[in-house]
């Protein structure tokens, strides 16, 4: 029994397999069955490693033992033979040094009272690292310490060694099933990914769903609201705005127009009554209170310009004080003489034009047309809110790609790993 046991873990450790070409027998799995069948797969496999890791764990006591009886021998061993007294001394103080690199391997090195996989690899990897550590850390002082104690010494490197072999021993077995345990784990972790990549799928495909009905029932509503302006505008309320619209900027027109001519007489006179009111400032002429008050009316406001201030300001301009040169007093006098004559006409055509515009602007103003309004600003916001989620369906398309690409590369590893936990077996394709 024993010798089967360890052909077949030679067989494993070498990589064959006991089966023959023709015991293989193809097999499909489900992506539902996979995780139950991977668990069997690592429960078989942690078996067998158990099984044969308790055979190798009785022949690590062996060497253990030899280890920890040469140590002692050595501990007592006395000097035999004719040596040099530093010799001695060299290899008495190397002694200790092989005797507590020793010890400390020993301390370090403990069975582990369960087999599992895990466990087993820690354990390798820790007995191997205090091994080489010891070997390292004794090496110099075996060269003087076999010296005196040849055989002795010898004894301790030897059990050293043979821990060496059955510890190699441990790392093949678990070295031959590692690249299929390696596979389980990943193939664990890759199902994991799938499934919460398959609802991150689900997920956007149904927002975007979502998105898509709201955007259908936005634009029925944009329709509805499209066609209550367009019953509102062709109503009456509606087309009288427009007209309104159209007589206030026709009224807007006249009022310049009539300012324009009012201005017309007023501004000319500007430079002259500029320095009137300079004059006047700085002392060198003095106006009336109420001649004062007209001149900067002109100069600030041409259309509130009193026609009788400008009979006024002709004889203020006959006035030599003002020291007025006979050509530009003449022109002067008769740029007042036109506002004189001519500005109380061109004003009541402002103040009659102006009065229409306020009067058709009231008009407008008083119409009902808030309807308008309301559902201009109910399309405007309907069609951001369509833009909105349309937006936000684009980014999610995106985002559905990547998350589809990342799908289809998960699936495609874990049907590699399932090839390298059994090669007979293959995964059924994944919706």
């Amino acid at each position: 029994m024993s010798g089967r046991l360890e052909l077949k873990w030679i067989k494993k450790l070498f990589g064959k397999n006991e089966s023959s070409p023709a015991e293989v027998v193809s097999t499909e799995l489900g992506f539902e069955e996979l995780p139950s069948w991977l668990d069997a797969r690592f429960r078989r496999l942690s078996s067998e490693i158990e099984a044969e890791a308790s055979r190798i764990f009785r022949d690590i006591e062996v060497p253990l033992a030899d280890i920890r009886g040469n140590n002692a021998r050595l501990a007592e061993a006395q000097v035999t033979g004719d040596f040099d007294l530093r010799a001695v001394k060299r290899a008495k103080s190397n002694r200790e040094n092989m005797m507590k690199q020793v010890g400390i391997l020993l301390d370090k090195i403990r069975v582990p009272e369960a087999f599992d996989v895990r466990t087993l690899d820690e354990f390798q990897e820790m007995a191997m690292q205090s091994l080489d550590s010891c070997v390292e850390n004794m090496s110099r002082s075996f060269r003087y310490t076999r010296v005196v104690f040849p055989r002795e010494s010898k004894e301790v490197t030897d059990s050293l060694a043979r821990l060496g072999q059955v510890l190699k021993a441990l790392r093949g077995l678990l070295a031959g099933h590692k690249k299929e345990l390696e596979a389980i784990d990943v193939a664990f972790a890759n199902i994991k990914e799938i499934k919460n990549l398959s609802a991150s799928v689900e997920s956007n495909e149904q927002g975007i769903g979502l998105k898509r009905t709201k955007i259908r029932a936005l634009e029925g509503e944009i329709a509805g609201v499209g066609q209550a302006l367009e019953e509102f505008r062709q109503g009456e309320t509606w087309q009288r705005s427009q007209n309104l619209q159209k007589e206030v900027a026709t009224a807007e027109g006249l009022v310049k127009k009539t300012e324009s001519g009012l201005t017309s007489l007023v501004l000319p006179l500007s430079n002259n009554l500029s320095r009137l009111k300079k004059l006047h400032e700085t002392g060198r002429y003095t106006l009336k209170p109420e001649v004062k008050q007209q001149v900067e009316i002109c100069l600030a406001d041409p259309t509130a310009a009193d026609p009788a201030f400008f009979r006024e300001l002709q004889k203020i301009l006959e006035d030599n004080a003002l020291d007025l040169k006979s050509p530009k007093k003449a022109k002067a006098l008769a740029q007042a003489k036109a506002a004189e004559s001519g500005l109380e006409t061109r004003k009541k055509e402002y103040l009659e034009a102006l009065q229409v515009l306020e009067e058709k602007k009231k008009e407008l103003s008083g119409l009902d047309t808030g309807k308008l309004a309301e559902l201009e600003h109910k399309e405007a916001e309907l069609r951001d809110r369509v833009r909105l989620l349309k937006e936000e369906i684009e980014n999610s398309g995106k985002k559905l790609v990547v998350l589809k690409e990342e799908l289809e590369s998960r699936k495609e590893e874990l049907g590699k790993n399932v090839a390298v936990i059994d090669s007979s077996v293959k995964l059924r394709p994944m919706p």
